[in-house]
């Protein structure tokens, strides 16, 4: 692979307007020597989200048309892209800076790598940090059921192995990106790195807040790729950790988007507390005997017993860095000074 592959970024939209320039903006501030094609693939959306695309003009390939989802939208943009890499980029997230740089040389130092996944900050709407997570290590199918999901704003894919899997799958479009990245992983580890690279946008409409099909999805997941030969031969789950993943995935996502919902699950499992693991474990007595102390301790006795509050991470980069100058007031695909 050279130095600077050549990267191809796909966006699907729907609705963002009030995020995708900036998300554009990180992309086109960066500082690449290598060639990056942007893709934006618009559901056909209402809000101000088209007019941000034409004030770009040639410098992206959009389009805005009724499609099927997340997953058709990411299908159709991937049937454009040339590059060598791939990157899903969501059209409420961003990168930042120096990002692309960072994934170039990891895949430099991780040739064998199937794909580079970075550190994030999670921000609300005010652009507070939230949290950040920064792990390292190889990415395999057990550490993303067991360890860490890798964040698609902030992956980067080479595209054969996207290929090869045949692309994201509508049968679990809930999942969609973790489901790549898992049937990638099965052909060739990918691999962490400790440079942040993208920052996640929390907000109210995002799927991980409104819906119930997390949990189904992510079990379909497991369950398709086992049943296929070219991933169930490579790795399958035992009985036992089939047992406690299901059981923690069912208790999160629920608890997620109703944690009324979340509690009598939980309450089920407590019998067999014991013989759940240390992981699956915490969630079933975070989701039941938790609320019960709040409302059988004094409130007073709590705060005295609980740890200082832990503050959110303070974000090592300027995370307002992608903004307009005057010097980016540009018109559409003229060249920089």
């Amino acid at each position: 692979m050279q130095e600077f592959p050549s990267l191809s970024i796909v966006i699907p939209s729907w609705n963002q307007g009030r995020f995708i320039d900036r998300t554009l903006l990180s992309i086109f501030k960066q500082d690449y020597p290598g060639t990056v094609e942007v893709i934006v693939s618009d559901g056909g959306s209402t809000d101000e989200t088209v007019d941000v695309l034409k004030k770009y003009g040639d410098r992206l390939i959009w389009w805005s048309a009724r499609d099927k989802g997340f997953v058709d939208a990411v299908t159709k943009g991937v049937a454009r892209a040339t590059g060598e890499i791939l990157a899903i980029q969501s059209s409420d997230d961003y990168y930042l800076p120096g990002a692309f740089r960072a994934m170039a040389a990891a895949f430099q130092h991780y040739p064998a790598a199937s794909f580079i996944s970075g550190g994030e900050y999670a921000i609300d709407l005010q652009g507070n940090v939230v949290s950040s997570s920064s792990p390292v290590g190889d990415i395999t199918p057990h550490s993303i059921l067991f360890q860490t999901i890798p964040p698609q704003h902030a992956t980067f894919v080479k595209r054969k192995f996207f290929e090869e899997t045949g692309g994201m799958r509508r049968e679990v479009d809930m999942c969609a990106d973790i489901d790549q990245w898992y049937r990638v992983a099965h052909l060739a580890p990918g691999r962490y790195i400790s440079d942040m690279l993208a920052v996640y946008q929390l907000h109210p409409d995002q799927r991980t807040t409104t819906s119930d099909k997390w949990y189904p999805n992510l079990v379909k997941m497991v369950e398709l790729c086992e049943q296929e030969p070219r991933y169930g031969q490579k790795f399958r789950l035992t009985d036992e950790e089939r047992r406690n993943l299901y059981t923690y995935w069912e208790i999160n996502w629920t608890g997620k988007r109703d944690m009324s919902a979340a509690r009598p699950i939980a309450f089920r499992k407590l019998p067999g507390l014991l013989s759940y693991s240390p992981r699956t474990r915490r969630m079933i007595l975070g989701a039941s005997v938790n609320p019960m102390l709040k409302k059988l301790v004094p409130t007073g006795l709590l705060k005295a017993m609980r740890p200082d509050p832990a503050t959110a991470p303070a974000a090592a980069v300027d995370l307002d860095w992608w903004k307009e100058t005057p010097a980016d007031a540009r018109p559409a695909g003229a060249p920089k000074k």
